[in-house]
């Protein structure tokens, strides 16, 4: 094992240095870890638990087998197929994946429980959103969250990539936490101030409604991102009956 964590830090290490130019501050927000955190892998003073390292892992393409992965894979049983292409043949249940589909203010970081599970959700792999993605949850925007819209809307779903937590470009729509630990879709920018700390700013589509919402990383969230980004919207599923 303790070969196995040394050439992972390995890995990490160089990813540091060709895509972040050696800057650990940088890295450590566009992977969810405090920068102190980081650090102190690398300079092998602590030692990182397989959850905490998957994540990173599989941003910069080198995935474990043992990885948490929110989705399950899919075993089709005598599909049911749409009236409009009756005796085609089924769908190939390797191409779909099972997302688990969640509220929007329980979704959080860690292990989903299972009583917060709501049902699950089929995703086509091959979508190039998709594409090379595993660690996915469906969430279900809630009845009264109207901060989104008009992009969403109260019980669209969108499709959450958990790996992805890179908030170096502004604007991205992404599931958040608040400081009190609930979730909720947001656009994301970040500024790094001159005392160390760095201001994190939730903005909403809905504008007029829903100000933006300013938080201090050290003061709020005691310096660790992975109490702010939960990961990066990808896909949304929309009811447009009304529209």
């Amino acid at each position: 094992m303790e070969d196995f964590f040394t050439a992972v830090m390995a890995t990490i290490r160089k990813a540091v240095e060709t895509q972040f130019k050696g800057n650990i501050s940088r890295a450590s927000q566009a992977w969810g870890v405090t920068g102190d955190n980081l650090n102190k892998w690398l300079n092998g003073t602590r030692s990182p638990t397989l959850e905490k390292i998957s994540p990173i892992l599989n941003q910069i393409g080198a995935y474990l087998a043992c990885s948490n992965e929110s989705g399950r894979n899919v075993c089709f049983v005598n599909a049911k197929i749409a009236p409009a292409v009756e005796g085609a043949l089924p769908p190939e249940a390797e191409d779909y994946m099972a997302a688990p589909l969640v509220g929007e203010v329980g979704a959080g970081p860690g292990y989903i429980p299972q009583e917060e599970i709501k049902s699950w959700f089929l995703v086509y792999r091959n979508l190039p959103a998709v594409r090379y993605r595993r660690n996915l949850i469906a969430v279900e925007i809630g009845d009264h969250s109207d901060s989104m819209q008009p992009t969403l809307n109260p019980r669209d779903i969108v499709l959450v990539d958990r790996d992805d937590r890179d908030i170096q470009r502004p604007g991205h729509m992404m599931l958040v936490l608040d400081p009190d630990g609930a979730g909720m879709i947001k656009r994301v920018a970040v500024q790094d101030l001159e005392d160390g700390d760095s201001r994190i700013t939730f903005y909403s589509d809905n504008a007029m409604k829903h100000p933006p919402q300013v938080y201090s990383l050290r003061r709020d969230y005691m310096g660790e991102w992975e109490k702010i980004i939960v990961g990066r919207v990808i896909w949304a599923w929309a009811d447009v009956r009304e529209k």
